[in-house]
């Protein structure tokens, strides 16, 4: 079986088993039993296309629902029974894809109107761990630790880059954003999504904004500010916030 490990899943259940279901998070207005049911549902969609897929190919697989479609179950539950459920899903998951990368590393799977590589699911789920948890305990070693891996970056970027810009734009920003972090490549943000790269010289401006380690600008990347103070600096001009563009998956 193909070993997956999930250091970020962990942590973000140890954290969530002493946190009140109706703490208020980071993540705009949810509290931790909607974070919960989130990435419950999240799990769950996964294990239906992946099944599918291991079962008949990509042509099987059904399209994938919106997230008030597969998260309201799980909001319904009270929470001990949707803590359980996540734990449940998580370990469905896990074998999920332990079996199609088993068949085929390289799998590839429909998935949201697009082709997604199956292996893109695990680096997934450990950004949305390692963020979610982040939500609900901020700035701990933990967090810092776990948001400076650089595949989390790397997936952001390179997978979800007009995923995390796309509300912004939609709300009509449209700034030319250089994100940098000591000892890693500059990520360049506009109205197209992300890229790694130095800032492009044809734009009319360009803000840059310099964080202070690598986990400080990957929670910018998903539109966060750390509780810390001092960790982001930006030469922006007032009345130019470049959180307009990175505004929030």
């Amino acid at each position: 079986m193909t070993a997956i490990s999930t250091p970020e899943a962990s942590a973000f259940f140890s954290t969530i088993a002493t946190a009140h279901p109706h703490q208020l998070t980071a993540c705009g207005s949810w509290r931790v039993h909607e974070l919960v049911a989130h990435l419950a549902a999240g799990a769950a969609e996964i294990t239906r296309n992946l099944e599918a897929f291991a079962a008949g190919g990509p042509d099987a697989v059904p399209p994938t629902r919106s997230f008030d479609e597969r998260e309201q179950p799980y909001r319904a539950m009270d929470f001990e029974l949707l803590h359980r459920s996540l734990l449940d899903e998580h370990d469905r998951l896990i074998d999920a894809l332990s079996m199609v990368l088993d068949q085929d590393p390289n799998a590839v799977t429909p998935w949201t109107g697009r082709q997604m590589p199956v292996r893109a699911f695990v680096t997934h789920m450990r950004s949305e761990y390692a963020l979610h948890r982040w939500d609900i305990a901020g700035d701990d070693e933990t967090s810092t630790q776990l948001l400076s891996d650089e595949v989390l970056t790397d997936h952001a970027v390179l997978a979800l880059g007009a995923a995390l810009v796309a509300r912004g734009t939609r709300q009509g920003a449209n700034a030319h954003i250089l994100l940098t972090s000591p000892g890693r490549r500059p990520v360049a943000a506009t109205a197209q999504g992300l890229r790694y790269g130095d800032e492009d010289s044809s734009a009319d401006q360009v803000i840059v904004v310099a964080a202070a380690d690598p986990a400080a600008r990957l929670l910018f990347l998903w539109g966060r500010t750390p509780n810390q103070p001092g960790r982001l600096r930006t030469d922006s001009p007032t009345g130019t916030d470049p959180r307009q563009l990175l505004a929030g998956y």
